[in-house]
């Protein structure tokens, strides 16, 4: 069944690419639809707000933008995964840091980043309870040793 009529997304312009993205910084993603000669079709996503974490990388021995990162989040006895891309679509880039929808789930098991340069770098226990303490987006820095990890990761406000 098509839904895109009743929902209001059944956008007929000539469409060239769309990006996703926390436009309006709730916790959930939206989409931004670019059409050629036209402006931009923006769907906020209005949907009941659940719990959502992102992750902003910093690279030091990989490239800046963690371009190529995989980030592994668990929670509730499930891992997500999420890869750090760039060039995401065409005339479009969607968001740098990686977005996890979490449902229900307030409390993070580990995080877990393999970065392009190789190294692995994980984040668990109380640290990672003090690094994302009421905060929707994260930063997380590239460190020279696991050990390191803990006291380089910083939550952004």
């Amino acid at each position: 069944m098509d839904m895109a009529r009743p929902t209001g997304t059944d956008c007929v312009k000539d469409s060239r690419g769309a990006a996703v993205a926390d436009f309006n910084r709730d916790g959930r993603l939206d989409i931004v639809i670019n059409n050629n000669n036209e402006t931009p079709t923006v769907y906020l996503n209005n949907l009941k707000a659940e719990n959502s974490l992102e992750i902003k990388l910093v690279g030091r021995r990989s490239n800046r933008d963690a371009v190529g990162a995989d980030v592994r989040l668990t929670t509730a006895g499930k891992t997500m995964l999420r890869q750090v891309e760039a060039g995401s679509g065409y005339a479009s880039q969607s968001m740098l840091p990686v977005h996890f929808g979490l449902g229900q789930s307030a409390a993070i098991d580990a995080i877990e980043i393999r970065w392009p340069s190789g190294q692995v770098q994980r984040i668990e226990g109380r640290a990672l309870t003090e690094l994302i303490a009421n905060n929707r987006l994260i930063r997380i820095e590239e460190t020279a040793d696991s050990a390191e990890a803990n006291a380089r990761s910083s939550s952004l406000r």
